[in-house]
C-alpha cells in the first residue's frame, strides 16, 4: 500500500503537494498547503538562538504507522480535546485526512513550545494517548484499552498527554490522522487555541479531507475546513443496497424516492455539527458534493450583527435548492429534495455556527517570528457552505 512515507503516494493524495519530509535532503517548509493542511517540517525553532524566547516547532513524527483499522468493528473516533485536569489539552492543529486505500490508521504529531531552548525539554514529557474512551481519562488506562495495540477499535480517542504534574500553557501538539476512505462511523473532534503569549496568539484549525459520515467538531477562534467525499449518501450509515433502494423507491423509477417506507430509516440519515461557541469567531467552510440531499443551516451568532459576516450558502438556486433567508444571519436550506413522498428537513444536516465576528491576532504554525513584531489580524466569523472551493 503507498502509505505518507511514499512520495509519489502523497502527492496523488494531497494534490501534488510535497510534504516536507519528502523533499530531497530533509529540506523544510512551513505554514499551510493550498488545501488547509500544514506542511510537513517546520524550521521555526531552529532560527532562534539557544537563549532567545519564542516559538519552537518540532517536525511531524509517525506515532501510529498503519495500524490495522478494522471498519466493521469502528463506529466512533475522537480527535483531540480541551484541557481536563491540567492535562490532555493539544491546544493544536487537527487534521483528519480518509486517504488510505487500506483499512488502516497513521497518526501523526508535532510538538511546539513557546520559551527557550532549555524549555524544549518538556515536549519530551508530551506524548500521544490513544485508548477506548470510558468516561474522563487517566494518565494510565488499562493495558487492554490500548488502541495502538494489534489494531484499532471502537471508540478510540486521541489526545495529547503530559507526564508531569500540570501541562505547560506554552506547550501543544498538532495532530494528523490518516484513515481508511471506507470510513462511514462517526467522528469528534474538539481543540482550543494557545493565547498564553499575546507575542503568539496560536490558533488551533480544523481540516477534514473527504468525510463521508458526520460527527461534531468544535473549536475557538481558528479556521474549519470540511471537504466531504464526492460519493456522499443522504444516510451513510444505511447499507449501500438500501441507499439504492431509496433511491429508486418504490419500483426502481424513484418517484418516492427516500420515502419513510423504504429501507433506510430516519436514524441513518447524517449530521454533522461544527461549532465556535461565543464569543469565539471562527471561519468555517464545508464543501460538499453537488447531487446529494442535504439540509444545512449556517449561522453567526455574534450580539452585533456585522454585515462583514453574513453566512454564504453557495449555489443555492431553484429549483435544486429551497432557501430560507428570513434571517439573514440564520439562512437554511433545503438541496436536491428528491420527492414529494420524502420529509423535508432530512437527507444530510449540516449545521456551521460562529459565536463572533471580529478580527483575530492570530500567528501561522511554522511561519517566521520576530521578536517585538505585533501579530497578524484578520476578521473571523465567516460561515459558508460551497461545492469544489477546498
Amino acid at each position: 500500500m503507498p502509505t505518507l512515507h511514499s512520495c509519489g503516494a502523497l502527492v496523488a493524495l494531497l494534490g501534488g503537494l510535497v510534504l516536507g519530509g519528502c523533499r530531497p535532503g530533509g529540506g523544510t517548509t512551513s505554514g499551510e498547503t493550498d488545501d488547509g493542511t500544514t506542511a510537513g517540517e517546520t524550521s521555526a525553532s531552529s532560527t532562534l538562538p539557544p537563549e532567545e524566547i519564542g516559538p519552537r516547532e518540532g517536525p511531524w513524527e509517525v506515532a501510529v504507522d498503519a495500524l490495522p483499522f478494522p471498519l466493521a468493528d469502528i463506529r466512533t473516533l475522537t480527535v483531540g480535546r480541551k484541557e481536563y485536569d491540567g492535562n490532555f489539552a493539544n491546544r493544536g492543529v487537527v487534521e483528519v485526512l480518509l486517504d488510505h486505500d487500506e483499512e488502516t490508521i497513521t497518526i501523526e504529531t508535532r510538538k511546539y513550545v513557546f520559551g527557550d531552548a532549555l524549555e524544549t525539554e518538556v515536549l519530551e514529557r508530551l506524548s500521544l494517548w490513544a485508548f477506548v474512551l470510558a468516561g474522563n481519562p487517566v494518565p494510565r488506562p488499562p493495558a487492554e484499552n490500548d488502541c495502538t495495540k494489534g489494531a484499532w477499535k471502537h471508540n478510540c480517542a486521541i489526545y495529547a498527554y503530559y507526564d508531569g504534574q500540570t501541562q505547560p500553557l506554552r506547550t501543544g501538539m498538532d495532530i494528523r490522522v490518516h484513515l481508511p476512505r471506507g470510513y462511514r462511523g462517526e467522528l469528534f473532534v474538539t481543540t482550543e487555541d494557545n493565547t498564553a503569549e499575546d507575542a503568539w496568539p496560536r490558533r488551533s484549525d480544523v481540516t477534514v479531507l473527504d468525510l463521508c459520515s458526520g460527527g461534531e467538531i468544535e473549536l475557538q477562534a481558528g479556521r474549519a475546513r470540511v471537504r466531504m467525499c464526492r460519493d456522499l449518501s443522504p444516510a451513510p450509515a444505511c447499507p449501500p443496497a438500501s441507499v439504492a433502494a431509496c433511491e429508486g423507491f418504490p419500483d426502481g423509477s424513484g418517484r418516492e424516492a427516500w420515502s419513510p417506507e423504504c429501507p433506510c430509516g430516519v436514524d441513518n440519515f447524517g449530521q454533522l455539527v461544527i461549532t465556535a461557541p461565543e464569543p469565539w469567531a471562527a471561519d468555517i467552510t464545508v464543501d460538499v458534493p453537488t447531487g446529494v440531499w442535504l439540509n444545512a443551516t449556517l449561522q453567526n451568532i455574534a450580539p452585533m450583527k456585522q454585515p462583514q459576516c453574513l453566512p454564504q450558502l453557495g449555489d443555492c438556486e431553484a429549483p435544486r435548492c429551497i432557501l430560507d433567508d428570513t434571517d439573514p444571519f440564520a439562512p437554511t436550506a433545503e438541496f436536491n429534495y428528491p420527492s414529494e413522498a420524502a420529509p423535508h428537513g432530512a437527507g444530510f444536516n449540516f449545521s456551521a455556527v460562529s459565536g463572533g465576528c471580529t478580527l483575530i491576532p492570530y500567528a501561522e504554525p511554522g511561519a517566521p517570528w520576530t521578536p517585538g513584531e505585533p501579530p497578524k489580524e484578520e476578521l473571523r466569523g465567516k460561515v459558508q457552505l460551497c461545492s469544489g472551493c477546498l
